[in-house]
Parts: structure tokens; sequence; C-alpha cells
């Protein structure tokens, strides 16, 4: 039988290096798209519908790292209680 323990065992600090660098390579290629797409529509260019459709994906994938990124963290640092909260 193997221990289901380590299910939720706190996640190391390199897993959280990682889901960062992951996110943060996410979010760098997003703002490089949206500055692309601003400057596009300040030169009047048009741009096809697949380009909001392709930033508002990407915005979702970041916002979803962060949530992960975050549980990921809450699991490895128990948050402190207040005092007469037991």
């Amino acid at each position: 039988m193997t221990d289901q323990s380590s299910d939720h065992a706190p996640r190391s600090d390199a897993e959280l290096a990682d889901a960062a660098t992951g996110r943060a390579g996410l979010a760098s290629q997003l703002h490089q798209l949206e500055a692309f797409v601003a400057r596009s529509e300040a030169e009047g260019e048009r741009l096809p519908p697949e380009a909001a459709e392709m930033i508002a994906r990407l915005r979702e994938i970041v916002q979803a790292l962060d949530g992960l990124t975050a549980s990921m963290t809450d699991s490895a640092v128990e948050p402190p209680t207040e005092p007469g909260e037991r």
C-alpha cells in the first residue's frame, strides 16, 4: 500500500520557482502581444478578430497560473492563526 499523505505534501521551493518562471514567460508574451496590438491599432492597422481572442485566452492562462501558484504557496505555508482562533 502507498501512503496517500504525499498528495498533500508542501511544494518545494524549486516547484514554486518553476511555476513562477513559466508564468513570467507567458506574462511577458502577453505584454508583448498587447503592445503589438496597441501599436497596430494606433497606426490604423486592422487586426484579425483572432488576435483579441488570443489575448483573452492568454490572460486567462496567466490568471489560472496565478491561482495555481497561490494555491501551491498556500499549501506550502500555513497562514498564522489569530489569537483565540483555534
